[in-house]
């Protein structure tokens, strides 16, 4: 059998598992372990786990690690022959169920793999769990027989990992509807009070605990959040649609005729306004001017009244008596003066500072010769 007949045998099997095939598969074809380490060393093969090989033409799959693992639980018996749940299989589970799922962040630093009875591996990065999964807890992803997302999630909290992680599970699976969370909440209330809570916590608390451990927000609760916000802008655009209803009147009345009616009925008594103002101007033009002539100006009375309590009155009167220090000021071209402004101002001149009668002479004081 020559190198493209091998291949051509080996092709049929891989076709169904991903591109992969072992070397007990491989036997049972006729291929020796001599022919295998040839074509590998040829490039027409690819060691990609021990006794697993990939077809170089098909490429390595994706999650290749966790395909050799289980193709190694039954090396001689194609992955179509396996029943889901046999005595010899396996079923993909705990962190890496939530790889082959896509859900959240959950590290994954070794394949672990649901067996139903006690099983050995020499790899170092494969860890066998003995656990016996029901049929109903098994799903397929990608050809593989994987526990589902509301089983996987258990398994974790039962094997004590991370709340935060598993809050990021729980959280995806929910929002692409991978598990009923009525039905994960009896299942995951036993765990409340490993991870916290009170050992009364209901399911439902111990999910939402989780979930924020992880800061995330289950889909429900965002969508229920949503609808109490719809309701309120609900209710403000019905009280905005009654508001206009309320206005349309008024808006009716501003248009067409009515709104340019207002209007010209407005500029024509604003026109009558000013025409009534522009006749009577001429009659009142005179009138103000002697109001302005007539009205004294507006701090005259505050001058007038402050002029007695200040004292420069009698100030100024002894200043222009005889022997006063103004005596320049008694001549008779300024005396009717100052009595005109004393007189105006409401102020009498004092008897003692009176002017003498006409052709009498002011009389002068005697001079007294002091005594020897």
């Amino acid at each position: 059998m020559d190198r493209v007949e091998q291949l051509t045998m080996m092709a049929g099997t891989a076709a169904d598992q991903w591109g992969l095939v072992t070397a007990a598969q491989a036997k049972n074809l006729g291929v020796s372990g001599v022919q295998l380490m040839r074509l590998t060393e040829a490039g027409l093969l690819e060691s990609v786990g021990h006794g697993v090989y990939a077809l170089s033409a098909a490429g390595v799959p994706q999650h290749v690690e966790i395909k050799v693992a289980w193709l190694r639980l039954q090396p001689g018996v194609p992955a179509w022959e396996r029943p889901l749940g046999g005595r010899d299989s396996g079923v993909v589970s705990h962190a890496s169920a939530c790889q082959l799922h896509d859900l959240g962040d959950i590290p994954t630093p070794e394949v672990e793999i649901s067996v139903p009875r006690r099983r050995t591996t020499i790899e170092p990065f494969v860890r066998l769990r003995t656990v016996s999964v029901e049929a109903a807890d098994i799903t397929v992803v990608d050809g593989l027989p994987v526990t589902t997302a509301a089983r996987t999630i258990v398994d974790l909290l039962r094997a004590k990992a991370d709340g935060g992680h598993v809050g990021g599970v729980i959280a995806d699976a929910e929002r692409r509807d991978l598990l009923d969370l009525g039905t994960l909440a009896v299942a995951v209330q036993p765990y409340a009070r490993r991870y916290g809570l009170p050992a009364s916590a209901t399911g439902h608390e111990l999910v939402e605990h989780l979930v924020g451990q992880a800061g995330r927000t289950l889909h429900s609760q965002e969508v229920a959040r949503a609808g109490e916000e719809g309701l309120a802008i609900g209710a403000d655009l019905s009280l905005l649609a009654r508001y206009l209803h309320d206005v349309k009147p008024f808006q009716e009345a501003l248009r067409g005729e009515a709104y340019a009616s207002v209007f010209r009925s407005v500029a024509a008594q604003q026109l009558g306004i000013r025409t009534a103002l522009d006749d009577a101007m001429p009659r009142l033009r005179p009138l103000f001017h002697a109001l302005q002539q007539e009205t004294p100006p507006p701090l005259a009375g505050a001058f007038k009244n402050a002029m007695p309590s200040s004292g420069l009155v009698e100030a100024f009167q002894r200043a222009t008596a005889p022997g006063g220090a103004m005596p320049a000021l008694k001549t008779p071209a300024v005396l009717p003066k100052l009595e005109a402004k004393a007189t105006d101002s409401g102020e009498e001149l004092d008897a003692r500072d009176a002017p003498p009668p006409e052709g009498d002479e002011p009389k002068k004081p005697k001079d007294t010769q002091a005594p020897d």
